[in-house]
């Protein structure tokens, strides 16, 4: 089962640098915009044009309140939107997770009117992100089921297993059949984000995230970079936007000052999973590889050296601080 990775991030991932974040492998992000009806982000542009600008594809994204008047969290949201002259890539997305005690015919009634108002605006369906039990106990029918119509939306589902394994999928609710992204975990460690952060897989290879965000893979030129004293193969990864292993297939050598690097234009490295069957709550967290850190090793070296990435270690190893591994700790390898 291949996925891509991702995260979503809000005020509280303030000052992120999204060139190392692309270099860990994150091939999307979905960008908090708006919650209820007067609440912009104040990083929502930040971070908009700087996960822009390291090639990642976007989504934003309102937190929704249904005692609210949800025409006018949708008029927030799309001038929210509107303001930084560019609707993002993926399809925006309707956070469905407080109930604000309202009956479910209310919450569901009050959800549709907002995504028809985002859809009229960018001319493309919304993403519903819901959680599990919100899904069944708020957003259901008689019968147990969701309303017909919301089976035309994809799914983004919160679910955090205890220890997650490649390969492993998030239980539906019942009368939805297929999820689109799952976030599964909120304390993931990513480089170049000074704090825990929601890490997210897309159901799919690179090629099909790109076709459902109706978007175009990069078409640029590799770089050249000239090798200055003290560079390393992840200090210019982390420069230019693209992984460790993408940088060392295409420069088979050691780095001496004055040699000139290949930069190659930036691709996702889609993870491929093991068995599709799995559920949050269960799966095989076997990987059948294991590695003890030696003298000098990082995250970085260990995951080009068995064809993997650092984001995948650490969320294996449940390692907080990518940046502190220690000499003889044994390492799972997905």
């Amino acid at each position: 089962m291949a996925t891509v990775p991702g995260i979503d991030v809000s005020y509280w991932n303030a000052g992120i640098d999204w060139p190392k974040v692309r270099a860990t492998g994150q091939r999307f992000v979905f960008v908090k915009a708006t919650e209820g009806e007067t609440y912009t982000d104040p990083t929502f542009a930040d971070n908009w044009s700087g996960a822009k600008s390291a090639g990642l594809l976007r989504g934003a994204y309102c937190f929704f309140h249904p005692k609210l008047d949800p025409k006018k969290q949708a008029t927030r949201f799309i001038n929210a939107v509107k303001a930084v002259n560019d609707n993002g890539e993926l399809p925006s997305v309707l956070d469905l997770e407080a109930d604000d005690g309202q009956p479910k015919n209310k919450i569901i009634a009050a959800a549709k009117v907002w995504l028809d108002a985002v859809e009229k605006a960018f001319g493309r369906k919304p993403i519903i992100y819901s959680g599990f039990y919100f899904l069944q106990d708020h957003f259901s029918e008689a019968g147990g089921g969701p309303p017909a119509w919301a089976r035309d939306y994809a799914l983004w589902m919160p679910q955090y297993p205890t220890q997650f394994s490649p390969g492993m999928n998030p239980s539906l609710p019942r009368g939805w059949f297929k999820w689109t992204f799952w976030q599964y975990t909120d304390k993931g460690a990513v480089n170049g984000v000074n704090a825990n952060v929601d890490l997210n897989l897309f159901s799919g290879t690179l090629e099909e995230l790109y076709k459902f965000a109706g978007a175009q893979p990069p078409n640029q030129k590799p770089k050249t970079h000239t090798v200055a004293a003290g560079d390393t193969f992840e200090s210019i990864a982390n420069q230019y936007g693209v992984t460790v292993r993408e940088l060392v297939s295409a420069n088979h050598q050691l780095l001496k000052a004055g040699d000139k690097l290949t930069v190659p234009v930036a691709v996702a490295i889609p993870q491929e999973g093991g068995d599709s069957s799995g559920s949050a709550g269960g799966g095989s967290t076997s990987t059948g590889k294991t590695y003890t850190v030696k003298p000098g090793d990082m995250l970085s070296v260990i995951a080009v050296k068995f064809g993997t990435t650092v984001s995948a270690i650490a969320s294996l190893n449940t390692i907080t601080n990518i940046n502190n591994i220690s000499v003889g700790q044994v390492l799972k390898i997905p």
